[in-house]
């Protein structure tokens, strides 16, 4: 994990940010800042951390599995086993609570799985239809 994905989770969870969810439509471009028309580690990396803030239910910088299994309104709701099992697979050291460092860990595998080119950016055509 490096630093800058670090410092950029640790800023981005000190302060509520917008709620979106992210598809393979124009959604995704507000965070594309040099506007390529794809998304590098930190770009992405700011896009997740959006998403994954709106979880945090009670600001306190970390997420219970209730908050991650219980998806706000606007949200994509995936089936509730399937979101629980995501959180004990990404709760690394599995005290029940998603911590920024093991949120970090899960956003740098996740830019891995999804840059099929393996080119250190994102392309529209390799993001899934939502996530």
């Amino acid at each position: 994990m490096t630093y800058s994905i670090r410092l950029i989770a640790i800023t981005a969870f000190s302060t509520l940010l917008f709620c979106t969810t992210a598809h393979s439509d124009e959604s995704w471009r507000q965070f594309d800042t040099d506007s390529n028309d794809e998304l590098s580690i930190e770009e992405f990396t700011q896009l997740r951390i959006t998403q994954y803030t709106v979880l945090d239910r009670n600001s306190d910088g970390q997420w219970t599995r209730r908050e991650f299994v219980q998806r706000m309104p606007n949200m994509s709701m995936g089936r509730t086993d399937s979101l629980r099992g995501k959180f004990k697979r990404w709760d690394k050291n599995e005290d029940g609570i998603w911590s920024t460092d093991e949120a970090a860990q899960a956003i740098d595998g996740n830019f891995k799985w999804l840059d099929k080119n393996k080119n250190g950016s994102l392309a529209q055509k390799e993001f899934p239809k939502t996530f």
